[in-house]
């Protein structure tokens, strides 16, 4: 299973919507849930990272910084193909 981790550390409400947005429009999930086939799963989380390079987006232990909506987007389609 792939956890998603989006990290509520310094982020700003517009940008969770749309980051969560994208990830239900991508996945059909939200936060808590685990996707039908079970290949993933989306958390939010405090990740105690620092506001410089916020907002945060963990892929199971892989952590990118300044991510956007697009960016989750990309992130998550290139996941989806493997």
């Amino acid at each position: 299973m792939i956890r998603l981790e989006l990290c509520t550390d310094h982020l700003d409400p517009d940008t969770r919507e749309a980051i969560l947005e994208v990830i239900y429009e991508e996945l059909r999930i939200g936060p808590g849930m685990v996707t039908a086939d079970g290949d993933f799963e989306l958390l939010l989380r405090k990740c105690g990272e620092s506001s410089e390079d916020a907002p945060y987006f963990k892929i199971n232990d892989a952590l990118f910084a300044h991510v956007t909506a697009d960016r989750v987007r990309q992130l998550v389609r290139a996941r989806k193909r493997r």
